[in-house]
């Protein structure tokens, strides 16, 4: 099912499943969880974000979108535990869409990118 383009979404993002959301928000957290632990130690992140490579698989199934976003989930709090380590943190590392961003933004990354994707999931289910 298709559903409108919502502010923050790419074109592409207007046709994925329930399973296909979750399984983005899963790679995306999965990697942001190391990005931030990295940060929080005032070291430089070694992975890259390249948004090819947090495209959803297609026959992504619920179940294991599921389980893998609940085991990202709790990787991210725990690399959030210690919110004043990205205040003290120098660092900063690149987003492909709004370039370098200091530890602090990326510690405020989760909730805005998981918001934009409830959403998304929202208007997915309501066309079910």
């Amino acid at each position: 099912m298709q559903i409108r383009r919502l502010p923050g979404l790419e074109q592409s993002s207007t046709n994925y499943s329930l399973a296909m959301v979750a399984d983005h928000l899963a790679r995306v957290n999965r990697d942001l969880a190391a990005t931030l632990a990295a940060l929080a130690r005032n070291e430089r992140p070694t992975i890259a974000v390249v948004i090819a490579d947090y495209k959803p698989d297609p026959a992504a199934r619920i179940d294991r979108a599921m389980a893998d976003l609940d085991e990202s989930v709790g990787a991210l709090e725990v690399s959030l535990a210690d919110p004043g380590a990205f205040a003290r943190s120098s660092q900063t590392h690149a987003h492909p869409w709004f370039g370098e961003l200091p530890a602090a933004t990326w510690a405020c990354f989760p909730p805005f990118h998981q918001a934009i994707h409830l959403r998304q999931a929202g208007f997915i289910a309501k066309g079910l």
